[in-house]
């Protein structure tokens, strides 16, 4: 009788834990949804002008040419502005939303993705695919909330690689920023 008190409590303990390991983060849960809008934002407005692609040839030393491509995505958002005098009082804002970053070095090719909000304009998520130290390619996932990093998912990830990932994403966001108020140049 005690063996089987025991082998329900175990049994029980199990179910529990299982539960418990499928209820879903529901920060990771909205981050993961903002993803899937993007992609389908993405889709809907292919070649409808709001997004730009811009490459750059460059050679890295020791390793060769290569061409590093940005493509932003990102909405058109028409305001105005309170003007005293009879200037025009209309202006867009770009608010950038997602922006993948592929290059390689050498015969190793990468690929980057950062999800911002439309809104606050502050990442919630960042793909990066890289190399371990045997050649293996792999995935690392970084979740933002409130402008912090929430979750990294993938291979242990250092503080270096964390800040690494949080500077591009700032970098990529002002070079748009830079790229939209400066077209001419």
């Amino acid at each position: 009788m005690k063996t089987l008190r025991q082998m329900l409590i175990l049994a029980f303990a199990t179910i529990a834990i299982a539960a418990t390991a499928q209820q879903s983060d529901p920060v990771i849960a909205s981050i993961q949804d903002a993803y899937k809008q993007a992609k389908v934002m993405m889709k809907q407005n292919k070649g409808m002008g709001n997004e730009l692609v811009t490459k750059a040839n460059y050679t890295v030393r020791g390793k060769g040419k290569t061409t590093e491509t940005f493509h932003f995505f990102y909405n058109t958002v028409e305001g105005t502005y309170l003007l005293d005098d009879d200037g025009d009082p209309h202006f867009f804002y770009y608010s950038l939303y997602f922006v993948t970053r592929s290059y390689n070095i050498g015969k190793q090719k990468y690929y980057e993705e950062f999800l911002f909000d439309p809104s606050s304009q502050r990442l919630l998520f960042a793909l990066v695919q890289d190399y371990d130290e045997n050649g293996k390619r792999f995935d690392r996932r970084f979740y933002y909330h409130e402008g912090d990093l929430y979750k990294v998912v993938g291979p242990t990830s250092t503080q270096l690689n964390n800040d690494h990932v949080y500077y591009w994403s700032e970098e990529v966001r002002h070079a748009f920023d830079w790229i939209m108020r400066n077209p001419k140049e």
